[in-house]
């Protein structure tokens, strides 16, 4: 990766987070581009939080001479199609994102606007959870069989509670009060459920689906909600 700017966290303002002083640079730069960061410190949480902010489009290179660590970072481009793990991620983040406005409009008692934010919530959480179930699933079956059952029987829960959230949706008196407590129940279980997937799973099937080549992956991207396509 050839690069243009050097940025030191070792002279971020006193005070401000090390990813909030590399964010606020990375954000002014185009896609396509290339920026190296030196970390005195072990970067594995800074990635995980630039790539956050950046929704997991940033290409990330690590080298350490034993006092630091020096990260090569690029921003892909329009025509550089996120990797599966990455593809995956967003549309976590995407869900959570939805699932985190249903709530505000729960709790501030707007039913109309919440009840349409779980309608959207419920369609790309299910054609996520059937991607994983039919397609990404099989492809670590035995190298990850306790991890891909446990997956399979939160899939399950999740489900139970999203038809219960359609159950309050329709239901013909407007209840915010019992909306808000089926979300947050989804909400916990969710936390907990990504997690573990994305800890567990995703690497392990980024690494088997490469084998498939370009043609898996345009599958899952068609499978997945519109937001990451």
């Amino acid at each position: 990766m050839s690069c243009c700017y050097v940025l030191d966290l070792r002279l971020a303002p006193q005070g401000v987070p090390a990813a909030t002083y590399a964010y606020s640079i990375l954000r002014e730069m185009g896609s396509g581009e290339t920026m190296r960061i030196w970390s005195p410190d072990e970067p594995t949480l800074l990635m995980a939080q630039l790539q956050n902010h950046m929704r997991h489009t940033l290409v990330c290179e690590i080298a350490t001479d034993g006092q630091g660590y020096l990260i090569t970072l690029h921003i892909r481009g329009p025509h550089e199609p996120l990797a599966l793990a990455d593809t995956l991620r967003r549309d976590h983040d995407d869900m959570d994102a939805s699932l985190v406005r249903a709530l505000a409009g729960a709790g501030a008692g707007r039913w109309v606007e919440s009840v349409a934010e779980v309608i959207h919530l419920d369609r790309a959480l299910r054609a996520h959870i059937l991607l994983e179930n039919e397609l990404l699933a099989p492809l670590a079956a035995r190298e990850a069989q306790e991890s891909t059952a446990l997956m399979r029987r939160e899939h399950d829960d999740i489900l139970i509670q999203l038809d219960a959230l359609q159950e309050v949706c329709q239901a013909s008196e407007e209840s915010c009060g019992e909306l808000n407590t089926w979300l947050g129940l989804l909400a916990a279980t969710l936390n907990k459920h990504e997690y573990r997937e994305e800890s567990l799973l995703f690497g392990l099937w980024e690494r088997a689906s490469g084998v498939a080549g370009t043609r898996f992956l345009d599958e899952v991207r068609r499978r997945l909600s519109p937001a990451v396509s």
